[in-house]
C-alpha cells in the first residue's frame, strides 16, 4: 500500500501486515479484503443506539463537510472570492445585461480517498451467557474503528490548516505582554486579507496555558486585564471579533508505547470556513466526502470465519484548501 507507514502513523494502526491479526487493527485495502465475499453495509446500522462520537463533532467544527462525487472539481481561488461590488457595477441599466461574474483563477480536479481499518475478533474472546455470545459486540467494534478513523482525519485537518497558514514571527507571552492583543491582530490580518471576519480561531492547549499564565502573573503591572485569564471561549471570541474560538487540547499517539503529544500545542490559527458551504463557495478549508458503495458516508464489511470475524469500517473523504489567503498562524513561546 502506498505511503503505508505514514498511514499507520496517522491512524495508530497496530500492524503493517495486510493480513488481519487477532485483536489487532490493520489498514483496510483491496489486498487485505475479499470484498466479493462480503456485503458492504451502511455503518448506521452498526452504530444504532450508540452516542455520536465527540471526535466527529469536533472535526466538523474545524472544517465544513460537503458532499461530492468520487472525483470533483473546484475553483482554486485567491482573495477575489471575497470581492464586493462597491462601484454600483451590479446595477443594471435599462436595456443592458447584468454584470457577469467570472472566475479568473484556475480549476483543480481532486478525488476523495478511501480510508479504512480492519479488526479481527477472535470468537473465543467474546463474552457469553449460557453459551450464547452477548449481542452488540459488532456495534462496539465498528464504533471504535469509526472513532479511530475520525481522529486520523482530525490530524489531517490540522496538517492541512498548518500547511496553508502564513506563519507570523513567534510571539513571547509574559506578564509584560497582552496575549489577546496579539490574537486580535492575528484576526485582523485574516479580516484584511479576505474582507471577512475570521470564523475560526484555533487555540492550542499549550498556547492557552501560556496565555493564562501571562494574565495571572504576580508581576503583571496591568492587573485590570487579569480577568482575561478566566474568559470562556465564547467571551474570548466576542473580544477578538471572530465567529468562534476553538480550544484544541486533543492528544495524539501514533504507535503503541509512543510518547503522547498535543495535536496543536503552542500554535494559534485564524481562518474562514463557514458552515453550510457548497463546492464553489468561498472558504479556506473544506472536507469533501463521497458516498460509499453502501450509499452512506460510512460503510462496514463483515467477513465471518469459523473461529474469527473481520470487521472493516471505511469512508471516502478529502480535506483541501481552495483558498489560502487569510489563513494566519501565530507560534507562542
Amino acid at each position: 500500500m502506498k505511503n503505508l507507514e505514514l498511514y499507520l502513523a496517522l491512524t495508530g494502526a497496530t500492524s503493517a501486515s495486510l493480513v488481519p491479526e487477532i485483536g489487532g487493527i490493520t489498514v483496510a485495502n483491496a489486498a487485505s479484503q475479499n470484498y466479493a465475499a462480503s456485503l458492504a453495509q451502511d455503518v448506521t446500522g452498526y452504530l444504532a443506539g450508540l452516542p455520536d462520537p465527540d471526535e466527529e463533532a469536533s472535526l466538523n467544527l474545524l472544517v465544513p463537510l460537503i458532499q461530492t462525487a468520487d472525483f470533483f472539481q473546484y475553483p482554486v481561488a485567491t482573495d477575489e472570492a471575497f470581492l464586493t461590488e462597491a462601484d454600483d457595477s451590479d446595477v443594471r441599466a435599462i436595456g443592458a445585461s447584468f454584470k457577469r461574474v467570472t472566475n479568473t483563477g484556475t480549476t483543480a480536479t481532486d478525488a476523495t480517498v478511501q480510508k479504512g481499518l480492519t479488526k479481527r475478533v477472535e470468537h473465543r474472546t467474546l463474552p457469553r451467557v449460557n453459551g450464547t455470545i452477548l449481542a452488540g459486540w459488532e456495534n462496539r467494534t465498528a464504533a471504535s474503528l469509526q472513532r479511530r478513523l475520525t481522529r486520523a482525519d482530525y490530524v489531517r485537518a490540522i496538517a492541512v490548516i498548518d500547511g496553508a497558514a502564513n506563519n507570523t514571527s513567534p510571539a513571547a507571552w509574559s506578564a509584560s505582554t497582552n496575549p489577546d492583543g496579539d490574537l486580535r491582530a492575528q484576526a485582523q490580518r485574516t479580516l484584511t486579507k479576505t474582507g471577512r471576519a475570521a470564523t475560526h480561531c484555533l487555540l492550542g492547549g499549550a498556547a492557552q496555558q501560556l496565555r493564562q499564565d501571562a494574565y495571572e502573573a504576580a508581576t503583571r503591572a496591568n492587573h485590570a486585564m487579569a480577568s482575561h485569564a478566566d474568559y470562556t471561549m465564547e467571551e474570548l471570541a466576542r473580544y477578538l471579533g471572530v465567529g468562534m474560538v476553538k480550544l484544541v487540547e486533543a492528544i495524539k499517539q501514533t504507535a503503541k508505547g509512543a510518547t503522547k503529544s498535543q495535536i496543536l500545542g503552542s500554535a494559534t490559527y485564524t481562518y474562514n470556513a463557514p458552515a453550510g458551504v457548497e463546492i464553489d463557495d468561498p472558504s479556506n478549508f473544506k472536507r469533501a466526502w463521497s458516498p460509499t458503495m453502501s450509499g452512506g458516508r460510512w460503510a462496514v464489511f463483515i467477513q465471518e470465519g469459523a473461529a474469527w470475524t473481520d470487521i472493516t469500517v471505511f469512508h471516502q473523504t478529502k480535506i483541501f484548501a481552495p483558498i489560502t489567503a487569510g489563513v494566519e498562524k501565530l507560534t507562542i513561546s
